[in-house]
């Protein structure tokens, strides 16, 4: 099913609308919202549905998982690395194999954000999670409301099945999972990294089983940045603190990145990610954004995630898959020789 005027419609009107809730609600970042809003939407009112409560059981299991863990490790630096591991390790696992895999992508998520938080900013970790499951499911609630109002019923053709991984993929992808959080805090540690949080949470969603496709998801997630930043920036400097103008040039921006985010084309990757940082760039606080240095850290946390991913990736499949087919490639030679 290819994007339809309606369905940007909806998908932008849901952002705009769950931004207006966070306000309304007196939310600490309403962006939190939108992203949420943004990332739920789909190609017809049920899976969107579907998509929505997945989100919801998630985000709230992940936040009891992370704050159990966070409370278990408090003052333990090591501990609280293993348990990172643990939820990276596990979400990922249960991502690929499990019968709500967005459900659990969303409780590693929530619960890597929790853990992230505590050795960034113990103080307050509470309240920290709280409002961000707050905003999250403010933002579900919303753009699942106006699928409602505005979608068809009719269902959307079901999607390819996704291809069933072998263990040794499976264990090299699970594998991944737990280390990359562990990188991340570790290099966020050494180097004083902006934007830990996001760091951790880009790597944990863009992670794929094959090298090939998590470089591409990587490009297309830096080409989308630059992308939606721009738009982002170009309204920026047209300045204007009214509200209606604001929140008008984010359902447009929104509007235009959804014909690829909803495409289903190769470039379909682009228009998410498009979408997202024309969020982070427009959502930068309770108004219209009045500095770019927020922007600006919240990017580079992005686009550093994935690339501390991809250098994980890399080190993890060398490792464990190429020596194993390297092996079965000298095997199958030998075979057809001797046939």
């Amino acid at each position: 099913m290819g994007w339809s005027a309606r369905q940007g419609l909806t998908t932008a009107t849901g952002v705009v609308v769950a931004v207006l809730a966070a306000l309304l609600l007196g939310l600490q970042d309403p962006w939190w919202s939108a992203i949420s809003a943004w990332v739920v939407a789909g190609p017809d009112r049920h899976m969107m549905l579907a998509k929505a409560m997945q989100r919801v059981m998630g985000t709230l299991l992940g936040l009891a998982a992370g704050l159990v863990l966070a409370t278990l490790s408090n003052g333990q630096p090591a501990l609280l690395l293993v348990a990172l591991f643990c939820v990276g390790a596990v979400g990922t696992r249960a991502r690929y194999v499990a019968a709500a895999p967005y459900a659990w992508l969303l409780g590693a998520v929530t619960a890597t954000m929790v853990l992230v938080q505590a050795a960034v900013a113990p103080a307050g970790l509470f309240d920290f999670a709280a409002n961000r499951s707050a905003e999250i499911i403010t933002g579900v609630i919303c753009a699942a409301s106006v699928a409602v109002v505005i979608m068809p019923t009719a269902r959307a053709a079901p999607g390819a099945a996704a291809p069933v991984l072998s263990e040794r993929e499976l264990s090299a992808v699970t594998l991944i999972g737990g280390l990359v959080l562990v990188a991340v805090v570790l290099l966020w540690q050494r180097f004083d990294l902006p934007q830990p949080v996001q760091m951790a949470i880009s790597a944990l969603v863009v992670l794929d089983r094959d090298l090939g496709a998590l470089r591409h998801r990587g490009r297309q997630r830096v080409v989308g940045c630059l992308l939606g930043g721009a738009f982002g920036l170009g309204a920026m400097m047209l300045g204007g603190a009214s509200l209606v103008l604001w929140l008008g040039v984010l359902g447009l921006g929104l509007f235009l990145f959804s014909v690829l985010h909803h495409g289903g084309g190769p470039s379909a990757y682009v228009g998410t990610q498009g979408g997202l940082a024309v969020i982070i760039t427009l959502v930068a606080g309770r108004g219209p954004p009045a500095s770019i240095l927020p922007v600006v850290d919240r990017l580079a946390g992005a686009t550093l995630g994935v690339l501390v991913l991809i250098l994980t990736t890399t080190v993890v499949m060398q490792g464990m898959l190429q020596p194993h087919g390297l092996a079965g490639r000298q095997g199958g030679s030998r075979s057809g020789g001797s046939a």
